[in-house]
């Protein structure tokens, strides 16, 4: 396990249902998801409802963290965003979008504090270098499919490309991306 993976030991405590570790662990780290909820949900009783939602599937599924795969802020921001894309999805709806192309990957709380932004502005910088070394049809594939929460039809009609396409684009990136991770 990382040492430079703050929340990794409180994942691995809340596996074994210890509920310190897990009040611990929202109380370092519902800044930052609630930040991911709201540029999803877009308002704050909404975001909030999928905070929780997505606290207790961190809860129930602690014990599926594997600090191997992705650090512990990386995995606890991917339960939250899926959680609020099933939300979004089940109302047939989706994130408000800025007008400018995709503006990027930001999952940082408006106030981050030095310490959690060393961490966060490390990993978010080193998927931002891999992300530049894709191609650009690419780039914007894997961004709106993972990001934004489009259907591989719903770039394909956007890229104006054929669905195949756009499919291999999204897995060939994202290969590439874990390359360039690992």
């Amino acid at each position: 396990m990382p040492q430079n993976d703050p929340y990794a030991e409180l994942l691995r405590l809340c596996a074994r249902g210890d509920e310190k570790a897990f009040e611990r662990l929202y109380q370092l780290t519902s800044p930052k998801l609630f930040s991911v909820c709201l540029k999803l949900m877009k308002t704050p009783h909404a975001a909030e409802d999928v905070l929780q939602d997505g606290f207790l599937k961190i809860w129930n599924n602690a014990a599926s963290f594997n600090p191997e795969r992705a650090s512990s802020m990386t995995w606890m921001a991917t339960v939250v965003r899926n959680r609020g894309l099933d939300v979004l999805r089940s109302k047939r709806s989706r994130p408000q979008e800025v007008e400018t192309e995709y503006e990027g990957i930001d999952f940082s709380s408006t106030d981050p504090s030095p310490s959690d932004l060393a961490g966060v502005s490390m990993s978010a910088q080193r998927v931002q270098e891999c992300m530049e070394q894709l191609q650009e049809k690419q780039r914007k594939s894997i961004l709106m499919a993972y990001y934004y929460g489009h259907t591989h039809e719903e770039i394909a009609a956007h890229l104006e490309a054929p669905l195949g396409t756009v499919k291999a684009w999204v897995r060939r990136g994202v290969e590439r991306l874990r390359k360039c991770l690992d």
